[in-house]
């Protein structure tokens, strides 16, 4: 007897909780949701809820694991046929922006809610790796430990642009973007990021 294979059913169902989830804690913080917010919000039981996800700190850095992972990737892909070193930088900047405009509920989860004990790891783990792709991309002859802190620097840009249109977008209550405000917050932090660099003096 053969049994049916339902896991791409529950790969399915799990990746619908993630949706559900994230959409849950952009709205609420993780606080002030419960797992029973989020099994109530996608239709499910908590006890289905818990088959996936041990607790709510597990989902919720599952979340913001995803996240990096997927900026990572998106980075990588916009930077590999660039081989100029400020078009790499614009590249970057645009790649991030056009995820923070179109995931917004990650980004407000990222930037906008406060972290606990439990998910302020992973969310430093994410601006680790952050600041280490930034460092490759910066090609002047300075110190390693310079080198880092001119990439951490790159970031902090990237990430105070990104909190303060989304502190604007939640004081207009959540208005759809934009059209083309990825573009000109890319242009607006690539342009101070590389006028920076540009002026820094070999070690």
């Amino acid at each position: 007897m053969v049994l049916p294979d339902d896991r791409p059913q529950s790969l399915e169902r799990r990746e619908q909780l993630l949706l559900v989830a994230r959409k849950v804690f952009a709205e609420r913080g993780f606080t002030a949701t419960t797992m029973e917010d989020i099994a109530k919000e996608a239709g499910f039981t908590k006890p289905i809820l818990y088959q996936f996800f041990k607790s709510k700190s597990e989902l919720y850095n599952e979340i913001i694991k995803r996240t990096s992972e997927q900026l990572i990737a998106r980075l990588r892909g916009a930077v590999a046929e660039k081989e100029n070193a400020k078009d790499r930088i614009e590249v970057a900047f645009q790649g991030y922006f056009d995820m923070v405009v179109s995931e917004t509920d990650a980004f407000r989860i990222l930037f906008i809610h406060s972290h606990d004990s439990d998910t302020v790891i992973d969310l430093r783990d994410m601006e680790i790796d952050f600041v280490a792709f930034i460092e490759r991309l910066i090609t002047i002859r300075i110190k390693p430990d310079h080198r880092r802190q001119l990439a951490a620097s790159v970031v902090g840009i990237a990430e105070g642009a990104a909190t303060a249109w989304l502190m604007q977008q939640e004081n207009r209550g959540w208005p759809a973007p934009e059209p083309g405000i990825a573009n000109r917050l890319a242009a607006r932090s690539a342009a101070l990021a590389w006028g920076g660099l540009r002026s820094v003096e070999q070690d």
